[in-house]
């Protein structure tokens, strides 16, 4: 109203012709109504009378007009016809020095503008001069950010992309300007804080639309920003932020290349029953893409990792900016200031939160070198001084929101920094810190700020946040490379969390412990902080007493008393409470050792009434990182199979699921545990006796792949112990369920490959290894999906192929009976041979199949003209396998199948196959990367049973040995140094095998090729082999020159003999 009294005034009083006036007058009357419905305006009119007024040089009166257009505009008082021409010309007729008036009118306007046409503005809005008026330049940077929000996200053209660029330079510059406004006095404590928080928001949408190359490029700049206001708030009043250039440290982004780290299996968790692999949930960066991604399981394995991700890191837009009225929300403040300096400290939050922002957007953009090169800007340094860096603001800013995205920026920076974290060692040299040992003590710092978090907050939310970073940090850790002592800082406060009445609170801690209890190398710290007995822990320590320095953390007096208290009501509840939850058992009264304070936490929750679910799937989690040191669950088998049943009961899909890969990861490791007392063994066998049924109705009740493919494989797990001591009927009724499952036309391929593989684990048991018409079944089913078109179900099919050529070979044997038909054995092998050329998973179990085939075959004596050629044909695809495959296992396990067929001599029936392998077999000894595989093609030649069949090549096969002994030495890889010993061990036993097949006429060139200039490595290394390896296999080297020397009065020739006298005295090991 006050503008409104004010525009009619100036216009009355205005110098202009009275025509016009009372045309402007009848204009303001008709905008002015009280009928409460808008009025219509065409765009031209007003772009005739702003021109007008322009005209006559009354820049106050056009202030009025573009005032009270805005405030009509923005309430809905006036409807424009053809907005955009208006804006337009405001537009074009700001470009010197746009007044505050005509941007808060072009503001309104942008506002009502249809979207479509708002990327028209984009170039001369992005190019539009900054004006100095503090009110003038926020409303700018409004402006500019709700035109582009409206630009499409798809790939923008390069003109676009230019006018971005640019105008992200432009605001970098007027950063580091730090003058690049005038702010009155009255107006710097509320309109600067506005204005550098939308300016950042505007810089953090601009960089998060760029492509990556422009943060790496300006990486210096935006770090120097944010780093600045991450601090902004805590000057003295009157002192402006002054950002600077931060370059990255050359050390941190030198070491900081992150390998692709293959999944190995981890110490002593190789297979022995199953060929699988125990997975242990591992946190990797999403960065890193595999060439194998089309085979992993759609539901499987893709959910369980985008859980893990949503879990960890998730909820990116925490914080988010939502509008431009409480566009951040009602802070939750620690302290409780007065209204005014509380108001404050909301303003200047909006700027740390705003600079937490743009740090989210390059996290996205840079790749993880460049930020690992900044890894002293935004987390500890391990000096209690320093600026202000991530964990520090989530531990002493005001602000609960602005604490927790920094600890939720902390996670995410942190995700996938395991290669990096690697490097850190807290032992090194006294008269210098290397990179090690500083980046050791960011570490530990980074886990005191935490702990100290966690001592102090009471926010949930960032108690949440707090807990997801220590989780992943806790990932990422090498603990066994740092100083003890830091566990028990944080795993007290985590065990408090973990019985939080806050559901999202209490499962990230429990994420905490399971990433913890998940650790490969458990130190004695951690073992004994989630009570790990001495005698179950298999430590590899080189102070192995260290451990008694460490105490259990135990639950108290109090807390056991008020457990019991709690079980007690549970139990006097009404039978008709507890038959409403189907999860509640009936648990059986075995105790639970006080230290092991986390297995009594997740029993409790499982075994109790009203669990969430986000805290129930998460307890399964922890009992299955717990599987992987099962001493933790040893003992306790009765108690996991309760909760375990219960949850394959459970009502909801997801808590099933959980509960059949927890069975799946616990009955793995179970089933490979020693069992010397019978009271143990009563307990594995009820273990299983207790889940059958539960298994069973849990398949038949269940609607999706995932949960009955994890059931398959829990079953495949049970352990030739435990089946054995089935009774004939449960074993029957086992393997009718499996063979159903895999049989089951209408059953999806996954499930089936998955009970197809269980049958395969099945099929080497004693009790089913010599039972043909079970194998043969298996072998008929394997059949049926070997072609699949899923890679996942053919990689399951080729390797219960493998095992069922395992048990036919056994079955095969001269002293058995029984036979397999000459016309499944023919189908199997052709099924075997056509695999051999899929894809390198298939192909690494297809020729380990392939070869004991062929040897069946053989030992058979099937001698008809159409086995001999497929023989000849699947002979053939093994060689290309060992020419030609880029992958070592398939490499290696050829040369396995390749070395069993070799014995035989129908395989050197056909002279063109040794013509093939020989040579084959010589590249691969000499000059294979991969130390394994060159073993494996060393220990084919040991096989070889007669001179004749090396024929012409005995000469290039001697030399090829001499040659790979020598190379065995060098390493192109540190990590084949631990198969160089099994490489030299093979290649001697080789040379002692070829020297026992020589003939006289072959002494001389073997002579010949041991005096080249590889003598004395030769004789060295024999030497070194011969009195290292055991006694049993040492023998033909020991053995090798005194039949040499037996041999001497055979040999006719001068030459001859004095071939084998110097081979002889070369190969001498007198003491």
């Amino acid at each position: 109203m006050e503008t409104h009294d004010a525009l009619f005034k100036a216009e009355s009083g205005a110098h202009q012709d009275e025509a016009k006036r009372q045309e402007h007058l009848q204009l303001i009357r008709e905008l002015h109504h009280q009928q409460g419905v808008p009025v219509g305006v065409a765009a031209e009119r007003l772009q005739q009378l702003f021109a007008e007024v322009r005209a006559r040089g009354h820049h106050d009166l056009l202030r009025l007009w573009q005032l009270w257009l805005s405030e009509l505009i923005l309430a809905r008082r006036i409807i424009l016809v053809r907005t955009h021409l208006l804006a337009g010309d405001l537009l074009a007729g700001g470009q010197q020095r746009p007044p505050n008036a005509a941007i808060q009118l072009l503001l309104a306007l942008l506002k009502t503008t249809p979207k479509e046409k708002l990327v028209d503005f984009w170039p001369m809005l992005s190019a539009f001069p900054h004006p100095k008026e503090v009110d003038a330049a926020l409303l700018l940077l409004q402006c500019q950010e709700l035109v582009l929000a409206e630009l499409p996200a798809e790939e923008s053209p390069a003109e676009e992309a230019g006018l971005s660029r640019n105008l992200a330079n432009s605001l970098i510059h007027m950063h580091f300007e730090s003058s690049w406004v005038t702010v009155p006095a009255e107006k710097e404590v509320e309109q600067l804080p506005l204005l550098l928080a939308h300016s950042l928001q505007l810089l953090q949408k601009l960089v998060a639309r760029q492509q990556p190359d422009y943060a790496t490029e300006r990486v210096p700049e935006l770090m120097g920003l944010v780093q600045c206001y991450l601090q902004y708030g805590e000057m003295e009043k009157g002192a402006p932020p002054k950002p600077r250039k931060l370059p990255p440290a050359q050390q941190s982004a030198a070491y900081g290349q992150e390998l692709e780290e293959p999944e190995q299996q981890q110490p002593g968790q190789k297979s022995g029953s199953g060929g699988r692999k125990n997975k242990v949930r591992k946190m990797r960066s999403l960065a890193k893409q595999r060439n194998q991604a089309a085979i992993s399981e759609p539901l499987e394995a893709g959910a369980s990792h985008s859980r893990e991700r949503l879990l960890l890191v998730g909820n990116q837009d925490y914080g988010c900016l939502t509008g431009d009225s409480g566009e951040y929300g009602q802070p939750s403040d620690t302290d409780q200031p007065a209204a005014g300096t509380k108001h404050l400290r909301q303003l200047q939050a909006k700027v740390r939160i705003s600079a937490l922002h743009l740090l989210a957007s390059l996290t996205n953009q840079l790749p993880r070198r460049s930020l690992y090169g900044y890894w002293h800007v935004l987390f500890p340094d391990g000096d209690s001084g320093g600026s202000r860096h991530l964990l520090q603001l989530g531990q002493r800013d005001t602000n609960a929101r602005c604490r927790a995205l920094a600890l939720q920026l902390g996670a995410q920076l942190l995700y996938g920094s395991k290669g990096f974290l690697s490097q850190a060692c807290s032992r090194g040299p006294s008269n210098f810190t290397p990179f090690a040992v500083s980046l050791a003590s960011s570490v530990l710092a980074a886990y005191r700020t935490l702990s100290a978090i966690l001592e102090r907050e009471y926010a949930p939310p960032v108690l949440t946040q707090c807990l997801k970073c220590l989780a992943v940090l806790v990932q990422a850790t090498p603990f066994d490379q740092l100083e003890m002592g830091f566990v028990y800082e944080f795993v007290g406060h985590v065990k408090k969390l973990a019985k939080s009445a806050h559901p999202p609170v209490a499962v990230t801690a429990l994420l905490v412990m399971e990433m913890l209890v998940g650790t490969a190398k458990l130190t004695p710290e951690i073992a004994s902080s989630v009570g790990l007995a001495p005698s179950e822990r298999n430590l590899q320590l080189e102070q192995k007493p260290v451990e008694e320095d460490f105490q259990e953390l135990c639950d108290s007096d109090a807390e056991v008393e008020l457990e019991e208290e709690q079980e007690q009501q549970e139990g006097e509840q009404p039978a008709q409470q507890k038959a409403m939850n189907p999860t509640k058992l009936t648990v059986p009264p075995v105790s639970i050792p006080r230290n092991s304070w986390l297995l009594r936490q997740v029993l409790r929750y499982l075994e109790g009434l009203g669990t969430p679910l986000s805290l129930r799937v998460e307890c399964y989690q922890v009992l299955q990182a717990m599987a992987t040191h099962i001493g933790l669950l040893r003992g306790h088998q009765a108690r996991l199979a309760w909760v375990i049943a219960a949850g394959l009961r459970d009502p909801v899909a997801d808590a099933r699921l959980y509960a059949a890969r927890c069975l799946d990861a616990v009955g793995y490791q179970l089933g490979r545990l020693p069992l010397p007392e019978p009271a143990e063994r009563e307990l594995q066998v009820s273990f299983w006796l207790c889940l059958l049924p539960e298994i069973y109705g849990a398949y038949d009740n269940a609607a999706s792949s995932p949960l009955k493919c994890a059931l398959c494989n829990a079953l495949s797990n049970m352990g030739a112990f435990s089946f054995e001591r089935l009774s004939d009927g449960q074993r029957s009724a086992l393997l009718a369920f499996l063979s159903g499952c895999a049989s089951d036309d209408q059953e999806e391929p996954l499930v089936r490959g998955a009970a197809l593989r269980a049958m395969a684990v099945f099929v080497l048991h004693p009790s089913l290894k010599a039972d043909l018409g079970f194998v043969e079944n298996a072998a008929e089913l394997t059949l049926r999906l070997i072609g699949d078109a899923q890679l996942l179900v053919r990689i399951k099919a080729a390797w219960a192929l493998g095992n069922i050529s395992d048990a036919l070979v056994a079955v095969a044997m001269p002293s058995q009976t029984q036979r397999i038909s000459a016309e499944l054995l023919g189908r199997l092998i052709q099924a075997a041979t056509k695999s051999c050329g899929d894809h390198d998973k298939v192909r690494a179990n297809a020729v380990r199949a392939l070869g004991n085939l062929l040897q069946i075959l053989q030992l058979q004596q099937i001698q008809q003209l159409q086995n001999a050629e497929q023989m000849q044909l699947a002979m053939a695809k093994l060689l290309d396998c060992v020419r030609c495959s880029g992958n070592a296992k398939v490499k290696w396990n050829a040369c396995h199948a390749i070395g069993n067929l070799v014995r035989h001599r129908a395989f050197f029936a056909n002279g063109q196959l040794a013509g093939i392998l020989f040579p084959a077999l010589n590249e691969l000894t000499v000059r294979h990367a991969n130390f394994k595989v060159r073993t494996n093609a060393a220990g084919v030649l040991r096989q070889v049973e007669q001179r004749q069949d090396l024929g012409a090549h005995f000469a290039l096969v001697w030399r090829s040995l001499l040659e790979a002994l020598e190379r065995s030495n060098a390493l192109d890889s540190y990590e084949e140094y631990n198969h160089r010993d099994a490489l030299q061990q093979q290649l001697c036993l080789a040379m002692a095998h070829l020297l026992a097949l020589a003939r006289g006429s072959d002494l001389p060139a073997m002579r010949e090729a041991l005096e080249e200039d590889r003598l004395d490595v030769v004789r060295a290394t024999w030497r070194r082999v011969a009195f290292r390896i055991v006694p049993e296999q040492s023998a033909p080297l020991f053995t090798c020159s005194p039949l040499l020397e037996q041999r001497l009065q055979a040999e006719v020739t001068t030459a001859q003999r004095s071939a084998l006298t110097f081979i002889a005295s070369t190969l001498r090991l007198d003491p």
